[in-house]
């Protein structure tokens, strides 16, 4: 249990485990850090009970994956449902066999701040220490977004501010079919759409979070969101990577391939992730950026 205890408190987890059960425990750990941000994942194949909470300022935010499960101070912890746990409220965990858990921890002070930025009607000092229900199509773009982060093994800044919105917005807790009847509080859909491009044109080619959009814009994110994708028919997020994407193919058009390399190009347009841009590229342009860049073509 040594090393287990050890690579929770790497993980940014004050407390200890206790094993329960008999035999050699069988855990995995993944951790991607980017400042004081922290994503990461774990599983055991024990019983084992944890009496555990964040670090001292931060907040811990899981998501289970299906069919684990877990005790969190006698209560079911399992798909369909968030933990949230600030540095105050320390729990009793237990390890029902085999389990498996994605966390995310940020500083509170990130957590009030986005909140109030993305949904300032939000009471963040409210159930940071809480199991919450959420809606299913919420919670399965939530998980599948933390996995694909895992399993890429590279997160941006941009990266962890979008998935942050994602539980803050299960926290929130606004039922999906109010979101027709939320006012736009005088500001046209077109407005608040134009907006949002007009920053994502100037500043696209450095880090963007959603919260910069709102603060922006001066609307919330579910606004925000449904304003744009009303105008432009795709959401601010995807919008933002086809701008890089275009912004990245005309300086690989214009690029030649003695002076310029693909990787430059890509930092220079706003992607973090060499593969994750080269990917993108393709599926976009149908061709790879090397090849774009090899043409040599003047426009």
């Amino acid at each position: 249990m040594e090393e287990v205890n050890e690579l929770s408190r790497a993980s940014g987890r004050e407390g200890e485990y206790h094993q329960l059960s008999k035999g050699r425990i069988t855990d995995r750990w993944r951790r991607l850090s980017l400042g004081e941000f922290m994503l990461s994942s774990h599983s055991m194949d024990k019983r084992i009970h944890g009496h555990l909470s964040p670090s001292r300022g931060y907040v811990a935010m899981a998501v289970m994956p299906p069919p684990y499960y877990m005790l969190v101070d006698g209560r079911m912890f399992g798909s369909g449902q968030v933990l949230v746990l600030d540095a105050n409220s320390q729990r009793d965990f237990v390890n029902l066999g085999k389990t498996a858990c994605y966390t995310l921890i940020v500083p509170e002070s990130v957590i009030v701040a986005s909140g109030q930025a993305l949904f300032p009607r939000m009471r963040m000092n409210a159930g940071l220490a809480s199991i919450l229900a959420v809606p299913s199509s919420g919670w399965s773009r939530l998980h599948g977004e933390a996995t694909g982060l895992l399993r890429n093994g590279h997160v941006s800044h941009e990266d962890l501010s979008h998935l942050l919105s994602r539980f803050l917005c299960l926290m929130a807790g606004e039922p999906e079919r109010h979101h027709e009847k939320e006012s736009l509080c005088n500001r046209s859909t077109a407005h608040v759409a134009r907006c949002a491009q007009e920053y994502i044109e100037d500043h696209y080619s450095h880090t963007i979070r959603l919260e910069d959009l709102c603060r922006y814009t001066g609307v919330s994110l579910r606004t925000l969101q449904r304003s744009f994708s009303r105008y432009y028919q795709v959401s601010p997020v995807e919008y933002l990577r086809v701008r890089r994407l275009h912004a990245a193919r005309q300086a690989l058009l214009c690029g030649n391939p003695s002076q310029h390399k693909v990787s430059r190009i890509a930092l220079e347009n706003g992607f973090t992730h060499l593969g994750r841009f080269s990917v993108c590229y393709r599926e976009h342009f149908g061709e790879s950026p090397k090849e774009t860049l090899a043409r040599q073509v003047k426009v």
